[in-house]
């Protein structure tokens, strides 16, 4: 035991002393606060809105239509005037609507001289015409209020899933994202840590430098010793990336404090339609996702799912880094070495592709097969959690993936001496 602590400190701080460990655990946690913290900052930069002149030959949007912060309408008497006063104000576009011999209008133009219109200015412009059009034809030839057709339009229902003894709901969608994520979450890991060792045996095997250490340890211990090693520079590198992470975002937050409680409450707060009814109150759709979103994610109980999720990362890096190992010393190239790592990983991606057919009966026997399979298990189990796994799956799963790591381990073993030591 005392060489095998040896072995796993010699390891792990080979690892954590090179520059190709720090670099990516300091830039990955920058990365992540940037692309959390851009899209808010770069939304209260837009600039100035963009300035259309509006040419209505028609008199239906005469007025009606409403600048906004993206963009500022200013109504001309007719398409020559505002040609001539398209430089004078300064003018993005000419918004021209043409009279035709139809009461109702069918195309608009929006003209330009040297930039196109942001997506957003003709977003705006498009969503406003059409809106204008829609209520002008209720009111004048069904004589409908627009706020009546709102409410009818904007009505729905919501169906809630939920357990008749807890009264829980099943969040189904939520969770089937949350379910993926997690799934492609723990492929990834297991790629990426288990390719460093394959890339630790090719560098002893590169420099003989195993024949110097198996002198005075056996090849069993220096290959549980090289896994573990590996497997506690990832558990290292990933909570120093949720540490750092965490810290930039909340240093970003800090800094702009107004900006992200802005953010925020554009995020939480419900807009009412003016007209209180039952069916109004549904209208905004969008933040009614964001509210579902929530709560679904708040019912998966994330730190029980984060513990599991480490369990299965751990025992399946075990598993999949002894036969990653035992094939590293059979292969000479790096492209076999790569042929060979897809073809050991297959089960898992295999996993992924099918996950459809797995969230589609959490509970069936080809998902308590795949669950206890150890080449299956990692993924397969971390994507049931959020659905609910049986405890007596769980522990004859971790059992098994744990017995399949002894068996891989010697098996490795084996392989080392034989490809490496004789």
């Amino acid at each position: 035991m005392k060489k095998l602590f040896i072995v796993i400190r010699r390891e792990y701080l080979l690892r954590i002393r090179r520059v190709s460990f720090w670099v990516p655990t300091l830039l990955v946690p920058l990365l992540l606060a940037i692309l959390y913290a851009l899209p808010v900052i770069a939304s209260s930069h837009r600039g100035e809105a963009d300035k259309v002149l509006v040419v209505d030959q028609t008199g239906l949007f005469e007025g009606r239509l409403v600048s906004n912060s993206t963009v500022h309408f200013k109504t001309m008497p007719s398409l020559d005037e505002a040609e001539r006063q398209y430089n004078d104000e300064h003018a993005d576009a000419i918004l021209l609507i043409p009279l035709r011999q139809t009461t109702i209008p069918h195309d608009a133009f929006l003209y330009y001289r040297k930039n196109t219109p942001s997506l957003a200015t003709q977003g705006v412009v498009g969503n406003q015409l059409q809106t204008l059009l829609r209520n002008a034809i209720l009111e004048d030839v069904y004589h409908l209020e627009p706020s009546v057709y709102h409410s009818v339009e904007s009505t729905q229902i919501t169906l809630h899933t939920q357990d008749s003894t807890t009264g829980r709901e099943s969040f189904a969608q939520v969770k089937t994202v949350v379910a993926i994520v997690l799934g492609v979450l723990m492929l990834l890991a297991l790629l990426v840590f288990g390719v460093q060792v394959m890339r630790a045996v090719q560098e002893e095997r590169a420099n003989r430098t195993v024949e110097v250490l198996a002198t005075c340890v056996r090849p069993l211990t220096l290959l549980v010793g090289k896994v573990a090693a590996v497997a506690f520079a990832a558990i290292t590198q990933l909570l120093l990336w949720t540490l750092l992470t965490a810290l930039l975002i909340r240093g970003i937050q800090s800094f702009y404090p107004q900006l992200f409680a802005d953010a925020t409450a554009q995020q939480t707060v419900q807009t009412i339609a003016s007209k209180g009814s039952e069916a109004t109150m549904q209208y905004n759709t969008t933040v009614h996702l964001v509210d579902e979103t929530v709560r679904g994610i708040t019912a998966i109980r994330l730190p029980l799912v984060a513990g599991i999720f480490l369990l299965y990362f751990l025992l399946g890096y075990l598993f999949y880094g002894a036969l990653l190992a035992a094939l590293a010393a059979r292969l000479d190239s790096d492209a076999e070495t790569l042929q060979w790592t897809l073809l050991i990983l297959s089960p898992l991606l295999m996993v992924l592709i099918l996950i459809p057919v797995l969230l589609n009966s959490p509970t069936g026997g080809f998902a308590t097969f795949i669950t206890l399979f150890p080449f299956t298990a990692p993924v397969a189990a971390i994507v049931r959690i959020p659905f609910g796994l049986g405890v007596s799956q769980l522990l004859i799963s971790v059992v098994l993936l744990m017995a399949a790591f002894i068996a891989a381990a010697f098996l490795a073993s084996r392989s080392y001496k034989k490809h490496l030591l004789d």
